[in-house]
């Protein structure tokens, strides 16, 4: 079966996250991938006022169509994550969120009803519920509640449960579908035995199309840690070169940085992790010791300007650093003082806004052709 190559980028509902979905154009080789994983856009705000009227929360579709349906792009795959990792840690409004309702099946497809009115480019995610409440064959329920709506399915596993949910796959998956097999951060070696007996396994699944996602930038990278101006060692981007070898059609990514927990609160620490496609290398760049904000301005944004990898992409003949690039537009902006650049949300969204812009340019020059 010879299928296109899809790009698909993983997106965590969070404000920087739909700023990047509603003003970046997908091609028609890029499928994002909505994670909603909570009920409300911000955490709930409670008045301390003696009197004050608390504003009637919207709905779950009041919420989430009109920002689905702001997205450039012509397919969307739409996964509330049953695999979504809940520590304590984790922000109490996402918590409520993911218990009662990603927690439990019915509820769960219920919710992706409600997103009917898209569905002619909502691909529902579908996942199983065997790790989760220990219920048998729910990704073959799930396919079957929601297929008469939805035209496009996709179903994502892990490693850790990949032989039985594929069995389950095989009897439900259609050829418009799609096979997400989640890699997490287990390093695509395919010499190693759990990565080689999955690639046996899905190079003889022709059933639809398979993306292989990976966490490029994993959990222990901290801003803290980065060594300013220098090349992160940690970020292994094998997967992004080497999905074809191992039976996949297409590669997916978290855009370019960190998988979000979705923490109640964190600590400034500037910090920027810069995309190199020339040869898919990441960049860290850091403030001095003070976590002050204005180390983005006066350190972070001079040294990525000037930095070596700046210099390889502008003299690549590929237009990675061009006005079509919301990330690049952006730092340049703020180097000149016409941009705010004192607030850490906004170069996560430039680290996207970047990385994504780089892959849609090595996509057209038919890099994964």
């Amino acid at each position: 079966m010879d299928n296109p190559f899809i790009y698909m980028p993983v997106f965590r509902i969070r404000q920087e996250e739909i700023k990047v979905l509603t003003s970046f154009s997908f091609s028609e080789q890029m499928i994002p991938c909505v994670e909603i994983v909570k009920g409300v856009l911000r955490k709930p705000v409670v008045s301390k006022k003696k009197g004050a009227v608390s504003k009637p929360e919207k709905s779950f579709e009041e919420i989430y169509l009109p920002i689905l349906s702001a997205i450039n792009s012509k397919y969307l795959f739409v996964d509330l994550p049953v695999h979504f990792e809940q520590k304590k840690k984790t922000a109490k409004y996402v918590l409520k969120f993911l218990r009662s309702v990603a927690d439990k099946r019915p509820v769960r497809t219920e919710y992706i009803m409600k997103l009917a009115p898209l569905a002619h480019r909502v691909i529902p995610v579908i996942s199983t519920y065997y790790k989760r409440t220990g219920e048998g064959f729910s990704i073959v329920k799930q396919e079957q509640d929601l297929r008469a709506t939805f035209p496009k399915l996709a179903f994502r596993v892990l490693l850790s449960n990949f032989e039985s949910d594929l069995q389950q796959i095989f009897k439900a998956a259609q050829p418009q579908d799609y096979l997400i097999v989640d890699l997490q951060e287990t390093v695509a070696d395919a010499a190693s035995p759990e990565i080689k007996e999955m690639s046996d396994a899905i190079k003889a699944f022709t059933n639809c199309s398979i993306i292989l996602l990976g966490n490029v930038v994993n959990k222990d990278i901290t801003n803290v840690g980065l060594k300013h101006g220098e090349l992160i060692d940690e970020i292994d981007t094998s997967l992004m070169s080497g999905f074809k070898a191992l039976g996949g059609d297409g590669y997916g990514d978290y855009a370019g940085i960190k998988k979000d927990d979705i923490t109640g609160g964190g600590t400034i620490s500037p910090g920027f992790i810069y995309f190199d496609p020339v040869d898919n290398s990441h960049y860290g760049f850091k403030g001095s010791n003070d976590k002050l904000l204005s180390d983005f301005i006066t350190i972070i944004v001079p040294s990525v300007l000037n930095s070596v990898a700046t210099q390889r992409m502008q003299q690549s003949g590929r237009n990675y650093l061009d006005g079509n690039n919301k990330g690049w537009v952006m730092l340049t902006k703020i180097n000149q003082g016409t941009e705010p650049g004192k607030n850490q949300a906004k170069f996560k969204r430039i680290s996207m806004e970047h990385y994504i812009h780089c892959m849609r340019t090595k996509i057209d020059a038919g890099d994964f052709n």
